[in-house]
């Protein structure tokens, strides 16, 4: 009995030694880790195990849930008026279960986030000082961010000569942020990408703004005279002279 009782208690020692969680909330998967090293098979959540851990098995937790991620605000300039602008980038991705070993290797979530953004630096300043197709100026660039997302995915997927189309398709659904787009590099599926924002710089900016200020303004003394010129007919109409209907416009404006 004592034997028993030695060999039960040893066995469930070892068991109970062994016993991992792998977290549900959020959702996490493991890769599995022999002698330290990593290997193929990955763990789901829930109770797993895992002997002798973390000497000979152990496992590597691998957060899956999405990821939101503001890119840092890319200046660049354009080819013609040299005009420097901002551009905003938002992207939603996951780690693709796939492909866990090649996400640590680009270092998780962290180092994906870097990979990323020099990722979108690069495809953006290329685009935006490319002589040979618009945009040429900041008034072209800031009218383009569709075909500036589409130069962003076009970069990220590496390929000679991609289909136009694909290259479209992707665009759109990346926009709506329903895309599976796979990054096996980096051992990502990309959901979401999109230009937030291209705007002006400094005095440019200012310039910009003032040049809208003055198209505001002018719309809205039209829509202004316009208004006036309706109601000082209707006044005329009823029988008011011109002078009349102008000053009960006046009164009736304050």
């Amino acid at each position: 009995l004592i034997i028993l009782a030695v060999l039960l208690g040893g066995i469930g020692t070892f068991v109970l030694q062994g016993l991992r969680k792998i977290p549900a909330s959020p959702p996490h998967k493991a890769v599995l880790t022999i002698w330290g090293k990593r290997t193929n098979e990955i763990k789901d959540e829930g109770w797993r195990f895992f002997p002798i851990c973390p000497w000979w098995y152990g496992f590597v937790l691998v957060d899956m849930t999405k990821k939101n991620q503001n890119l840092a605000p890319q200046d660049v300039r354009t080819a013609e008026d040299m005009a420097e602008i901002e551009i905003k980038i938002a992207a939603t991705w996951r780690p693709n279960a796939d492909y866990l070993i090649e996400y640590l290797n680009s270092d998780g979530e962290d180092g994906v986030k870097r990979i990323l953004e020099d990722v979108v630096e690069e495809a953006i300043r290329e685009f935006a000082a490319d002589p040979h197709r618009l945009p040429n100026t900041w008034e072209d660039a800031v009218k383009m961010r569709r075909e500036f997302l589409a130069e962003i995915v076009t970069v990220i997927l590496g390929e000679p000569a991609p289909d136009p189309d694909r290259i479209d398709l992707l665009t759109q659904e990346l926009r709506r942020g329903d895309s599976q787009m796979e990054i096996e590099t980096l051992g990502i599926v990309l959901n979401r990408l999109n230009v937030i924002s291209i705007r002006p710089k400094g005095e440019l900016a200012k310039a910009a703004e003032m040049e809208a200020k003055e198209k505001r303004d002018q719309k809205a003394e039209t829509v202004e005279l316009n208004h006036i010129r309706a109601r000082s007919k209707e006044l005329r109409d009823d029988g008011f002279t011109k002078e009349q209907a102008i000053e009960l416009i006046q009164t009736e404006r304050g």
